[in-house]
C-alpha cells in the first residue's frame, strides 16, 4: 500500500466527478485492486464493498457513501486522521454541491401501494433454480436448514458451480440456541429432532458438492434470521435477492415473500447486502466429515 498522500488532491474536489477521479487514483498507487478483490477483502473483513456500488463510485455514477468510503479506505491502508478527514471533507463537499440530502422519508410521504402488489405468498423453486442457471458470479443461500430447497436445488448448484460461479450457503448450527428457537417458532409440529434431521440431511447434500466441486462455502450460526435469504449476482449491477419473511405458528406456504432488484433499491439492496455479510461472518465454518477410507472399513 502506498503512503503518498492525496490531500492535496483532495482538498480540491467539488463534484462527483473529481470524487471519482480521486477514487481511481487511490486504487491505482494500490496496484490497481480490482472490484473483485474490494468485494472480497470486504467480506471477509466485514466491511462490504458490493462491486456494483464501488464501481459506480470509481466511475462517477455517484459518490459513495460514507460507510462504503471508510471501508474503502480501510482495504486500501488510509489510516491517519488527517488522511481519512480528507477523504470525509471531500465527500461532504460533493453532497452539498448536489440537490439538498433526502430528509428520513416517513409512510406519508411514499406512495400509498396495496401489500399484495410488494409481497406474494411463496418463492418458487422452479424460479429460484433459474435464477441459480443465470447467475454470472454468486449465489448466496441463508436459512434454517433450507429443508426443501436443498434437496431440490442440488444438481443446479453442481451446475452453477461448473460454471465457476460460487455459491455461499449459510445455515443454523446443529443443538444450538436456534435450532431451538426455530422448533418453538414452527409450532407443535416443528419437533427439535425433526429439524436436526433435516439439517443433517442436507449438510450430508452439501458435503457431497464441497468434496466434488469448488468454489462453494458453508457456514453454520447460532442465530435464527428473521427471514430466509436468496441472492443472485449480489456484487453485481444486475443483481437481485429474494427474502422470505419468517411466521410463528404460520403455515409455511404463506409467508411474505419480495424480491429486490439492484438496480432499482440500490439502498435497501445494500443492506440486506451488509447483513447477510455480517452474519456470514459471525458464523463458523463447516467442515467436511471425512469420508472412511477402504482401509479402516472393518
Amino acid at each position: 500500500m502506498s503512503d503518498d498522500s492525496m490531500a492535496p488532491e483532495l482538498k480540491t474536489v467539488q463534484t462527483t466527478e473529481q470524487l471519482a477521479a480521486c477514487i481511481r487514483n487511490l486504487l491505482k498507487q494500490n496496484d490497481s485492486l480490482s472490484l473483485r478483490e474490494l468485494e472480497s477483502w470486504g467480506i471477509a473483513h466485514n466491511r462490504p464493498m458490493p462491486r456494483a456500488s464501488v464501481g459506480e463510485a470509481r466511475s462517477g455514477v455517484r459518490p459513495p457513501s460514507k460507510p462504503l468510503l471508510l471501508n474503502l479506505l480501510a482495504a486500501t491502508d488510509i489510516q491517519g486522521d488527517l488522511e481519512v478527514q480528507a477523504w470525509l471533507d471531500a465527500l461532504d463537499r460533493v453532497q452539498a454541491s448536489k440537490a439538498s440530502p433526502p430528509r428520513q422519508r416517513r409512510f406519508g410521504d411514499l406512495q400509498s401501494v396495496p401489500a399484495n402488489r410488494f409481497f406474494v405468498e411463496q418463492d418458487d423453486l422452479i424460479e429460484i433454480s433459474h435464477l441459480i442457471q443465470r447467475a454470472q458470479d454468486e449465489v448466496w443461500l441463508w436459512g434454517t436448514t433450507l429443508s426443501m430447497h436443498i434437496p431440490y436445488l442440488d444438481t443446479y448448484l453442481e451446475q452453477a458451480l461448473s460454471r465457476d460461479v460460487r455459491v455461499k450457503v449459510l445455515l443454523i448450527k446443529p443443538g444450538s440456541a436456534a435450532m431451538s428457537m426455530s422448533a418453538f417458532r414452527a409450532g407443535p409440529d416443528g419437533m427439535v429432532h425433526g429439524l436436526e434431521e433435516r439439517l443433517a440431511i442436507n449438510l450430508g447434500l452439501l458435503d457431497r458438492l464441497l468434496e466434488r466441486r469448488t468454489g462453494m462455502e458453508v457456514r453454520l450460526v447460532d442465530y435464527l434470521a428473521p427471514y430466509t435469504l436468496y441472492a443472485y449476482d449480489p456484487g453485481l449491477e444486475s443483481g437481485s435477492m429474494d427474502l422470505r419473511l419468517g411466521s410463528f405458528h404460520g403455515q409455511h406456504e404463506l409467508r411474505p415473500t419480495f424480491r429486490l432488484v439492484r438496480k432499482r433499491d440500490g439502498e435497501w439492496f445494500d443492506y440486506f447486502y451488509e447483513q447477510f455479510t455480517s452474519v456470514w461472518n459471525s458464523a463458523d465454518e463447516h467442515r467436511r466429515m471425512s469420508q472412511p477410507s477402504k482401509d479402516d472399513t472393518p
